[in-house]
């Protein structure tokens, strides 16, 4: 459809009146829509939007951020299942004991920075070389990131200007005050053979293996989101535009270029118009759902749901990777435990083949965290601990479309365990874990036995089948690179179209060492940057 025609009726079955971008007397003409308030997003649209002579659009489909679940970091897990998750359900696997898995993911300003546990975890200095080299663009290397973290951060912690910066929007501290467990937790750790840093984000990110504090996006006890820390000081500019309640259902084009997009917002089929670019940002989940809703993707997939092809992309929705997570449960002792929802303390080992690139990841906490069929067939202690462990996995997953509705959910395969590797892998990280617990200094909080009751090698793998969820670390299917099965390119770019980039964790080959709030950050910096020019 023509750029000078957005505001002709929507052509979908159930609109019967004109879009209407902002209500009577809006233009709904911007530079540039971002779709998607999440980490990136924001970055992306608090960057953009600091060129005053730049008119830009964040579209949100999730609420505002104003609730106590958001800024107090404690309460993260009354965000699950409500307003603020998308609340995806997988397809059952044989390979996780039948099971549908809940897909948790941020719906809402801020996305999944403002619902996550608020761990910043840069990647491991393996990450991004191997990102740089995969994309043959050496702006995505280790040292360039580096270079965009110091830029954004203003780090609390003990000084180490080589790798830290002091005056950026981003305010990131060492978790604290540490809590009794957690340091026994690190000793344990050190018993067990990893070497103890004073950050995951410092030297131990340029090693393969070690434990730290946690490094976290909290100040003063309040969450510290992106979208609050880029784009809520930027609010009154007349420049930008921040619409939630906004569910993006496919980009519009005038040719092969993108020249905006349509939303549903107070029930009303709308479309806004983008003179330079659209970005999506809306997760590993909804972006490549969006594009392939807009006919970029699998051409037999968008056939087989009746959806016109635009362009034939077979890694749209493809590649889906994630931290597979275990919930290593082990009753208590007698020593205090800290409030359940806090995780102070971060380990990493093994290889997932390549040097000093850690295949675990591991945190804990004060409760019993198990899934509800764990937790059905081992039953939960009155009072527990849990290792949180999680796991790279060689096996992918996807995100296909139920149909050509909008509304339809889409039809998510983990994969998990389809690599037979995979299951050897985790049995061998929950006995690692096993190890940590049984050392001396845990022996205060250790109660009398490890809750799935497993002592072979095959009772952990049926333990592991029923208790593996997601880490809600979702990435890679829209991968950026430059061979044939990649969706965008260095410059986040999607292939085959103009006017159209992804800035979010779905371009990532592969899931990063730890958590993905701060990768998205660097992406969103990066499209910035590209953007601009």
């Amino acid at each position: 459809m023509a750029a000078n025609n957005m505001a002709e009726p929507a052509e979908r079955a159930g609109a019967t009146d004109a879009p209407d971008p902002l209500g009577p007397g809006a233009d709904g003409e911007f530079d540039v829509i971002v779709c998607g308030a999440g980490s990136a997003g924001s970055t992306l649209t608090g960057l953009l939007a600091a060129d005053e002579g730049l008119r830009v659009l964040l579209l949100e489909a999730g609420p505002d951020d104003a609730d106590d679940r958001v800024s107090d970091p404690d309460l993260w897990f009354q965000n699950l299942g409500s307003e603020r998750d998308w609340g995806y359900l997988t397809e059952p696997s044989a390979q996780v004991s039948d099971r549908r898995l809940l897909y948790s993911m941020g719906k809402g300003l801020g996305g999944g920075s403002s619902v996550n546990v608020g761990v910043w975890s840069r990647g491991h200095r393996r990450d991004w070389d191997d990102f740089a080299s995969d994309c043959a663009d050496p702006r995505w290397g280790y040292d360039s990131v580096l270079d965009v973290y110091r830029e954004l951060e203003t780090w609390r912690g003990e000084p180490d200007p080589k790798r830290r910066g002091t005056s950026g929007p981003l305010h990131i501290r060492p978790a604290q005050p540490l809590h009794p467990f957690f340091a026994a937790m690190l000793a344990g750790a050190e018993s067990a053979g990893l070497d103890r840093f004073d950050s995951p984000n410092g030297e131990l990110a340029e090693r393969g293996s070690g434990c730290a504090v946690r490094d976290e996006i909290i100040e003063d006890g309040v969450r510290l989101s992106p979208y609050r820390a880029l784009v809520a000081p930027r609010r009154g500019q007349r420049n930008l535009t921040v619409l939630t309640n906004t569910l993006v259902t496919k980009v519009v084009f005038d040719g092969n270029r993108a020249v905006g997009v349509e939303a549903v917002r107070d029930g009303r089929l709308v479309r806004f118009h983008a003179t330079r670019e659209v970005v999506l940002s809306l997760g590993a989940v909804q972006t490549p759902k969006i594009l392939m809703q807009s006919g970029i993707g699998p051409a037999r997939h968008l056939e087989s749901v009746g959806i016109d092809v635009r362009t034939d992309l077979p890694g749209v929705g493809a590649n889906l990777d994630d931290h597979l997570l275990v919930g290593c449960v082990w009753e208590a002792g007698a020593a205090e435990l800290p409030p359940p929802p806090r995780a102070q303390a971060v380990c990493f080992w093994g290889t997932d083949g390549r040097v000093d690139s850690p295949k675990f990841v591991m945190y804990s906490g004060g409760s019993a965290f198990m899934s509800p069929e764990a937790a059905a067939r081992y039953g939960v202690p009155e009072s527990a601990f849990t290792f949180l462990l999680g796991m790279r996995l060689r096996s992918r997953g996807s995100v296909r479309l139920a149909s050509a509705d909008p509304a339809s959910a889409p039809v998510i395969e983990t994969g998990y365990f389809d690599d037979p590797d995979d299951l050897r892998d985790a049995v061998e990280a929950y006995r690692f874990a096993e190890q940590i617990a049984g050392t001396e200094a845990m022996r205060p909080y250790r109660g009398s036995r490890a809750v799935s009751g497993a002592v072979s090698d095959v009772e952990i793998a049926t333990y592991i089948r029923a208790a593996a969820s997601t880490f809600w670390h979702q990435c890679g299917t829209a991968r950026m690179g430059v061979d044939a099965g990649s969706v965008v390119d260095p410059e986040l770019r999607v292939r085959g179209v103009e006017g159209l980039r992804v800035a979010d964790a779905s371009v990532l080959p592969r899931v990063t060492s730890g958590n993905t709030m701060a990768p998205c950050v660097v992406i969103g910096h990066r499209a910035a940057g590209l953007i601009h020019g």
